[in-house]
This record gives structure tokens, sequence and C-alpha cells, in this order.
């Protein structure tokens, strides 16, 4: 019965294992070269990414090391990519965070469909707004855990078909409406702060002929002519579609590099 039983339990495990794609390399999503982590830290971010990954089918990953063979941070992250297997499925979709700690280097590559979730308006947001002020306080693991946090967030909007990018940034869109509405009530206050400068020798007078030379004209007649207009007009950017985007280089990478 037990012999019956082996082979129908193998043939069942190979099954599942070809319906159920997993990444190229099969392995961690976090590879601490430069000992950044503790092992608690490691296996906690690991389990994290390997969620993230399978959930969205996309890989987020994070590899650091002591020091780079040559080259620059953009160049090692997009070799450490390709060469360890990274990427989910056939099209290698993925995003990788990459350190190297001789010369605080950064790199953020992404491929396949991480080129379309990780807009570069999101990788930028990531990394200023987020990732890079923690590195640079030494800070791994929140660091780390911030990117996953973000990571997730991205590829949830993106395959809810609106891939967080410029025109669906709501600190951007407030940031427009606030500049549109302030900007013509500072012009306005600095004309009357001037205005009230100018007359500050003036006396008031109670009665309007206080103000007129009584033999120097004789008014038969008045009329307001209108001379001038001036028009102050503010744009207010619109969401558009043909905003933001991309920027993939001839090996299929996206992304950004550079120090921490």
């Amino acid at each position: 019965m037990k012999r019956k039983i082996l082979p129908f339990l193998l043939f069942l495990a190979f099954a599942v294992l070809l319906a159920c794609p997993v990444s190229a390399a099969g392995g961690d999503r976090v590879t601490d070269g430069a000992g950044l982590l503790t092992q608690a830290q490691c296996d906690e971010l690991n389990r994290r990414a390997a969620e993230i990954s399978q959930k969205y089918r996309c890989d987020v990953d994070i590899v650091t090391v002591n020091e780079m063979d040559g080259g620059d941070a953009y160049e090692a992250a997009e070799s450490a990519y390709r060469e360890n297997g990274l990427g989910y499925g056939s099209e290698k979709s993925g995003l990788l965070l990459f350190l190297s700690m001789e010369d605080r280097d950064y790199a953020l590559v992404a491929y396949g469909y991480g080129n379309t979730a990780f807009t570069d308006h999101g990788k930028d947001v990531m990394l200023d707004d987020n990732v890079l002020p923690l590195l640079r306080k030494d800070r791994y693991y929140e660091a780390f855990s911030r990117y996953l946090d973000l990571s997730g967030e991205y590829l949830e909007t993106a395959r809810a078909g609106k891939p967080f990018d410029v025109g669906s940034d709501p600190k951007r869109k407030t940031g427009a409406v606030a500049a549109a509405v302030l900007v013509p009530f500072g012009i306005a206050l600095a004309v009357c702060l001037i205005l009230k400068r100018q007359m500050k020798t003036a006396v008031l007078q109670r009665t309007a002929d206080r103000y007129i030379d009584r033999d120097s004209m004789h008014v038969t007649r008045a009329q307001d002519v209108f001379l001038y207009q001036t028009v102050t007009r503010i744009r207010i950017p619109e969401e558009s579609s043909r905003g933001g985007g991309t920027t993939i280089n001839r090996g299929g990478f996206s992304g950004r590099s550079g120090k921490f």
C-alpha cells in the first residue's frame, strides 16, 4: 500500500510546483552579504518579501554587499539581478534594492512587470521620502521594512490598473492646489503692503474739496475711462496619462543609483 501511495504523493507535489510559478532563484529574497541585519531580522524580511512576491507575481528583493568588483552600483545591481536569477515568472519581473557598504552606494532597479508597477516617480518617492533618510541614519532594518511596505502598496495599486505615478500622487495634487490658491493671495498681499507704505505721509481730510486747489480748474463734466486691464493666470496641473511613466534602458531595466 505504501509503495502505491509514495509515487502518487511525488506526482502530486510535482504537479503543484508546475501549477504555482515561483521566483527563478527559488531562494531567499533578502541576501545580506554585508551583515547589516540580525538573523531574526533577516528571516522576518525574507518571509514578508516572499509573501509580497507570490501575492503580486513580482519579486521584491534586497541584496547587500561589502564592496563591488568595479563599476557602479547600477551596473552591479543589474548584474546581481541576472546572475542570481532574480525575477518572477517568464518575464523575470521584480524590483531589487542593492547596497554596497564600502562607499555607501545604492541602486534600485526594476525589470519586467516591475517597470509597470514601479514608475520613475514611484521610485523617487520610495527612495527620497522613505528609504534613503533611514539608510543615512544606519537604520537598515527600518529602511528595508519600509521598502517592503511601499513595494506591496505600489504592486497593489498597479494590479488594480493604477500604478503610483505623478498623476495619482495625492501629495502632488494637494501641493498644486495649494500653490494655485496661495500664489495669487501672496501677490495681492504684497500689492496692499506697497500701497500702504506709499500712503504713510497722507493726512486724512474729511471733505473731498480739500484736495482741490480752488482756483486751478473748473469741472464741467466727469467721465471714467477704463484704460488698462491686468490679468494674472495660474495654471493648475491636471492629471494626465501622458505624464510620469518609466524610463527603461536597453537592457530592459529601469531605476536609479547614488550615495546614501
